[in-house]
């Protein structure tokens, strides 16, 4: 079963990536790219989070976070994953699956969170073409463990 998957990452840094995933493993628009690039124009958190819900991840299952250089300190890609694990109206939250490029550096702190409670699943960006389809499918299935979901950190203000 396809899974609509949303992919988080910091768009100076691994837009290579982020293309290279969404055209090479994207089968039937699949792997969607709408993660914020440039900032929500408002002060009202609530607003701007339900604008990421129902425009950004809308439709979406699974959450894919890009970890690169820089990514632990983008505060967009917090708010991404913050928003991922929020049920929405009708809408369940989503499965998280944080893929290390190459240049990997600190794993953004609430992934790293819901990777040492057992909710987010990890791999490597060298095994996508034999793991995504398994590791997508193991995130997806994990919707369901809401004991493990941690969403209690403090969100992002701004980037470091």
């Amino acid at each position: 079963m396809a899974h609509k998957v949303f992919v988080s990452y910091h768009h100076a840094n691994d837009q290579a990536q982020a293309d290279h995933l969404r055209t090479t493993y994207g089968k039937d628009n699949t792997i969607i790219d709408r993660s914020l690039d440039e900032e929500i124009d408002s002060d009202d958190d609530d607003y701007i989070l339900s604008i990421i819900r129902t425009s950004h991840l809308k439709d979406s299952t699974v959450t894919i976070v890009l970890i690169g250089s820089e990514t632990s300190g983008r505060k967009w890609v917090d708010w991404e994953i913050y928003s991922s694990l929020r049920p929405y109206g009708t809408r369940s939250r989503n499965g998280l699956l944080g893929i290390y490029l190459p240049t990997a550096g600190d794993t953004p702190a609430r992934l790293q969170d819901n990777i040492d409670s057992g909710y987010a699943v990890t791999m490597n960006w060298k095994d996508i073409s034999t793991k995504l389809d398994s590791k997508i499918e193991e995130a997806f299935k994990n919707r369901d463990k809401d004991e493990l979901v941690r969403n209690s950190r403090a969100r992002r203000k701004r980037n470091s």
